[in-house]
């Protein structure tokens, strides 16, 4: 059978929604540092709002591989998984992560960045999406990729950087004669802003939170901070908070039971090849304890969902055949 967004949808990530929530004391207590994910350093808050799309690469790639490399950009999850909060964004935005290498950063000979071949002696563990910013983390070799983004140019659609600047640790690179886009390479981390109006100061920010220099957006916002402690520690994990949540961009939490809320975090993690488990929790203002019981986790199994004053979490577990379509 051809690899479609089922498959997709299996191999990101689609399991369980897990989630508790605490003692409404508890719940609202300060997050510490030590329960949010590490990735959430790079996290800083743009104009009060934030979305991201993170993926586990390293403990995603032998299930997710060959099935991201066969799906297009274009592809739409199954309806059935399309009415779900915790299946349909989670998906697109793995997929979103996923093509940023292979499309947006082939124009830098670093499309291969995730390919098992050898094509690189850096390898990338963690990927890291926001509107501004892309993040590749792992074990980066400085070297290397300074050799490939100076080259000159082999084709018309390759793009030749040249080293312009330095921010922290990374060394800052451009591209030649233009100044829209920006990529910061250090020996942990690549990031790369480009399509905003500023990406050098798109990058201050980004590099500056991750070393510790600017505001998280973990420290702005406590709701935030709340839901990506309950949901954020998953291999494929999206997220929004500020006015904009649900609005349809990086990230669509756009579901009428959840235009009020504040903050949503939703995370899917394979569990073996046949079963993945997932995690969701929000603040919303006056939940609908009934709606989202009907909406959360609903084209799962195991379903959970439990509603503490303003505080939501969510759990469930997909199998292989209800997210691939083959079950009897």
């Amino acid at each position: 059978m051809t690899p479609n967004r089922r498959d997709v949808l299996k191999l990101a990530g689609t399991t369980a929604a897990i989630a508790t929530v605490g003692p409404t004391g508890a719940a609202t207590a300060a997050v510490q540092d030590d329960e949010l994910p590490a990735y959430s350093q790079w996290l800083a808050p743009e104009n009060a709002t934030l979305e991201f799309a993170f993926l586990d690469w390293a403990a995603l790639e032998e299930f997710v591989a060959d099935e991201l490399e066969a799906a297009e950009p274009g592809e739409e999850v199954p309806a059935e998984y399309e009415a779900d909060p915790m299946i349909a964004p989670v998906s697109e935005g793995a997929l979103s992560t996923y093509f940023f290498v292979g499309l947006d950063l082939a124009q830098y000979r670093l499309g291969r960045l995730l390919d098992d071949d050898e094509a690189f002696d850096s390898s990338v563990e963690e990927l890291l999406q926001t509107p501004d910013a892309f993040v590749a983390i792992g074990t980066i070799d400085p070297v290397e990729i300074d050799t490939r983004v100076t080259a000159d140019p082999e084709a018309e659609f390759i793009r030749q950087l040249e080293r312009t600047d330095e921010i922290g640790g990374y060394d800052v690179y451009t591209p030649v004669g233009a100044d829209d886009a920006a990529i910061a390479v250090g020996e942990d981390a690549l990031a790369v802003a480009s399509e905003v109006e500023d990406p050098i100061a798109t990058l201050e920010t980004v590099v500056g939170a991750a070393e510790g220099d600017v505001e998280r957006a973990t420290d702005e916002s406590e709701a935030f901070a709340w839901t990506l402690s309950n949901a954020g520690d998953g291999d494929a994990v999206v997220g929004q908070y500020g006015p904009e949540t649900g609005s349809d961009g990086l990230v669509d939490f756009g579901y009428e039971e959840l235009e009020d809320a504040e903050s949503v975090v939703s995370a899917l993690t394979v569990e073996d090849l046949e079963t993945s488990t997932g995690e969701f929790a929000a603040v919303i203002d006056d939940p609908d304890e009934a709606a989202l019981e009907d909406l959360l986790g609903a084209s799962g199994e195991d379903q959970s969902v439990d509603v503490d004053g303003d505080r939501v979490t969510a759990t469930a577990t997909w199998r292989e055949e209800a997210v691939t379509g083959t079950r009897e």
